[in-house]
């Protein structure tokens, strides 16, 4: 590595394997120099503690998902089991790239609610008497619905968690291979001593830097994750603020359940990818966001689909889906400026004493080897 003095008695079984990266038209100064300029530059973007990061993190969501299915078992039909504090680390959380929002299962709510109870909620959309009777009956379906639909949105975030996993495990693979390229490059000119003693120090200042560059590269990833799961939340709670509103005007009691199922649906995505961003990140409280809040939002998610019957009641629920969805918008920006005006810095200065290291090292063993070699 640019950092690495090669252990020439005892090389690696990789570096036995692998061919010296030389070719008929390439000097063993250019094709050293173009390696290291590679390695060096794979090696900024730490994809070995960000490795280690993210496959700790597909750990931690497949323990939480398993533990939601164990929990689930015990608990028979037709009591669902209680929803879990917002709070609570059992996590059914994981990754989602990019922020993007959580999506429904397709044909979800065929599966958990059955034909009889959809013909029950087409007949108390608008009848609020009926709905105010039916009220336990249906947060039951919601409960079950959102238990199974929890299982949906679990495998969805692990499922993105691995794949971020196998794009870094790919880097880390490709930086392992360079190294053994190098390692049996200076094979050829080294003798398991370094040439000078500038280029030993310069060595262990670089070994001391990336150290430093790579812890940091760990907690970025950390942040990385919570950053897109708490975005997707934002995301989903736009939407739902504008399928809540879509429902007072809609003429069509099916088009209104739809609707609904589906603002209860993205909404209780976005529940759960926020709770995983606050798990990601266990030792920073994220602001404007409260355990109180989450809870009143999961209430209303239970009692949705006869709350909307209700003026009232759709008005309170309207008032808590915009506020949260606003409280969780400014705790996105708040991520994104804590980040930028700290662990950002930190990194890109570790990064910079890393890199100038790397190159000073990098010309001291090009001296070293045109000394060496005609």
């Amino acid at each position: 590595s640019c950092g690495k003095q090669p252990d020439t008695t005892q090389p690696s079984p990789s570096a036995q394997r692998q061919p010296a990266a030389t070719s008929a038209s390439e000097s063993f100064v250019e094709a050293y120099r173009r390696l290291d300029e590679e390695i060096c530059a794979l090696e900024s973007t730490t994809p070995g503690p960000r490795l280690m990061t993210a496959e700790a993190w597909v750990e931690l969501i497949n323990s939480a998902k398993r533990g939601g299915v164990e929990q689930g078992v015990t608990v028979p039909p037709p009591q669902p089991p209680p929803p879990p504090l917002p709070n609570e680390v059992m996590l059914a959380n994981g990754t989602v790239p990019n922020g993007g929002v959580l999506r429904r299962p397709i044909m979800a709510e065929k599966d958990h609610l059955a034909e009889s109870a959809r013909a029950e909620l087409l007949d108390i959309v608008s009848n609020q008497f009926k709905a105010a009777q039916q009220e336990e009956f249906v947060a039951r379906l919601s409960r079950t619905a959102m238990d199974q639909e929890a299982d949906h949105f679990r495998e969805e975030m692990i499922v993105h968690a691995r794949k971020r996993a196998l794009t870094l495990r790919k880097d880390f693979e490709r930086l392992k291979r360079l190294y053994a390229e190098q390692d049996q490059l200076l094979s050829t000119v080294y003798s398991g001593a370094y040439g000078t003693v500038n280029e030993q120090t310069l060595d262990t200042e670089l070994e001391a830097a990336r150290d430093v560059r790579d812890r940091l590269g760990g907690a970025v990833e950390q942040w990385r994750i919570a950053g897109g799961l708490l975005r997707a939340a934002a995301k989903g709670l736009h939407q739902v603020v504008d399928y809540w509103e879509l429902l007072r005007p809609s003429k069509s009691a099916t088009e209104t359940i739809e609707l609904a199922l589906d603002a209860r649906s993205t909404c209780h995505g976005a529940l759960m990818a926020l709770e995983a961003a606050q798990a990601a990140l266990p030792s920073v409280e994220i602001p404007y966001i409260t355990v109180r809040q989450q809870s009143a939002v999961r209430h209303a998610l239970i009692y949705l689909l006869t709350d909307m019957v209700n003026p009232a009641r759709y008005q309170h629920t309207r008032d808590v889906f915009g506020v949260f969805s606003a409280n969780v918008a400014k705790a996105v920006h708040w991520l994104h400026e804590c980040y930028s005006e700290t662990l950002k810095q930190d990194l890109d200065s570790a990064d910079q004493v890393a890199t100038l290291l790397a190159k000073n090292l990098r010309e001291e063993r090009l001296r070293h080897i045109g000394s060496r070699m005609p």
